[in-house]
């Protein structure tokens, strides 16, 4: 008994020492929209970073980040409706590798199946979400159901609610394509994000 009780104190020294060296941060990583590539025949519009806003003369799109979603407003400015067509829509990871995404409205054990275009009729917005297929994923067991992996790790100092502070996880760059139609026309829209830390 008292060799154990020596074990687990040993251990929890060792634990404790080893958390107690990590750079821990109260806070969450992010990210924050740094560039648009749009259509050619549309003149670029502006970009906001601070708000993750971008607006030009068809639309206006507000992003933000919902740990393993990608949140939006958008508007459409023009006096035609546009069509999102969710299975062109691409997100991007930070390993550039192309993920299938689905949206808000769709159960989870349906998101691999095809989805409708969602309209959008002049001078209207949509609010939506869009998740990657393979973040999300049935766990079994007593205390299982479904979850969804975080867009960016979000790593918890042992046994703390602060996060490791991994300066490699910043910078990288997540990609979001959005295809939009307008009548026969494809409007191919790729927003461009960095991922960073936001403390508190």
């Amino acid at each position: 008994m008292k060799k154990r009780l020596f074990l687990v104190l040993c251990l929890t020294t060792i634990a404790l020492s080893f958390s107690q060296k990590k750079d821990k941060r109260d806070g969450n990583y992010s990210f924050k929209l740094v560039s648009v590539e749009g259509p050619k025949d549309i003149p670029i519009g502006v970009v906001d970073s601070i708000t993750s806003t971008y607006e030009d003369s068809i639309i206006k799109i507000i992003l933000k980040d919902n740990v393993s979603q990608i949140g939006f407003d958008l508007t459409n400015k023009s006096e035609q409706t546009l069509k999102l067509v969710w299975d062109d829509v691409a997100y991007i990871n930070t390993k550039n590798e192309t993920e299938k995404v689905y949206h808000k409205g769709i159960k989870y054990i349906d998101r691999e199946n095809p989805q409708s275009p969602s309209s959008i009729y002049k001078k209207t917005t949509l609010s939506d979400l869009i998740a990657p297929t393979s973040y999300t994923y049935y766990v079994s067991g007593q205390y299982g159901g479904w979850t969804s992996s975080p867009l960016i790790p979000q790593m918890n100092a042992v046994w703390s609610s602060k996060k490791e502070y991994v300066p490699e996880l910043l910078g990288k760059s997540l990609r979001l394509a959005l295809p939009l139609k307008i009548e026969e026309k494809t409007l191919e829209y790729v927003f461009v994000f960095k991922t960073i830390f936001l403390e508190k």
